[in-house]
């Protein structure tokens, strides 16, 4: 699965679709045929590159903000990776834009909301780097923060949403913490197909969602909505990959 994500986001890329047009374009000799691939290719910047199009697509898709009321707690807070990078240059992990899942993880914990933390992700990414797992990274920035060592878990062999649920299944199973409902804690965007992911593994989640990309003020209309914008066209991939992900666990429920 985590082959096929990864060549889903590349195939599925309207900037891929753009080259292959405007190589096709270039090449072609017949004035009709080059003329309706730059007629295409023009198509595809104005619709892929409108940032109100891909809020207004991405938005229904997006779990609302779910506080936590005062008095409630849980056993473990299970937060996914995904938020993190490594740099071999440096040797070093940092946080990306997702890190609000680590923000929202140290919060309910020093709040009282979570009483041990899970955090899972192994390497995200074609190539191995020694020594260096997402979870692992998030552990250490916990403990940095305070967090006591004995009260995180550390899951780092899963490298998708469905290898997540399923390692983070055994670890529960075997580390004796009571039963019940575990918070999941993952960004807005992902919290649907998370929880589906994790409840058909056997565990019980009390969604959290954070790391909000697109808020209700995203969707309306503005002058700046209009004026192509080429960074939008990288979350075409994204949507297309959760949707992908989201169809899968369907047809894989109902065999």
């Amino acid at each position: 699965m985590f082959i096929i994500s990864k060549i889903i986001g590349v195939f599925f890329s309207p900037f891929l679709w753009l080259c292959l047009l405007l190589a096709m374009a270039f090449r072609n000799k017949e004035e009709g045929k080059r003329k309706l691939y730059l007629g295409i290719s023009l198509c595809i910047i104005f619709v892929f590159s409108n940032p109100l199009l891909i809020n207004l697509a991405q938005y229904p898709l997006h779990a609302p903000p779910m506080p936590m009321e005062k008095n409630e707690q849980y056993e473990l807070g299970i937060v996914l990776g995904g938020m993190t990078r490594y740099d071999p240059v440096n040797n070093k992990g940092y946080f990306n834009m997702s890190s609000d899942r680590f923000i929202q993880t140290a919060l309910l914990y020093k709040k009282g909301h979570i009483k041990k933390i899970l955090a899972c992700g192994g390497q995200n990414g074609l190539i191995k780097y020694e020594g260096f797992t997402e979870a692992g990274f998030i552990a250490q920035n916990l403990v940095d923060l305070g967090i006591p060592a004995a009260d995180i878990l550390v899951e780092d062999q899963s490298k998708t949403t469905l290898e997540n649920a399923a390692f983070a299944k055994k670890i529960i199973d075997a580390s004796g913490i009571p039963k019940g409902k575990a918070v999941l804690i993952t960004s807005a965007f992902h919290i649907p197909r998370a929880v589906e992911t994790f409840e058909a593994a056997g565990i019980a989640v009390r969604p959290y969602p954070c790391a909000f990309s697109i808020l209700e003020s995203s969707i309306q209309p503005g002058l700046e909505d209009f004026i192509p914008d080429p960074g939008v066209m990288g979350s075409w991939s994204g949507l297309i990959k959760e949707l992908v992900g989201r169809m899968y666990l369907k047809i894989k429920a109902s065999l």
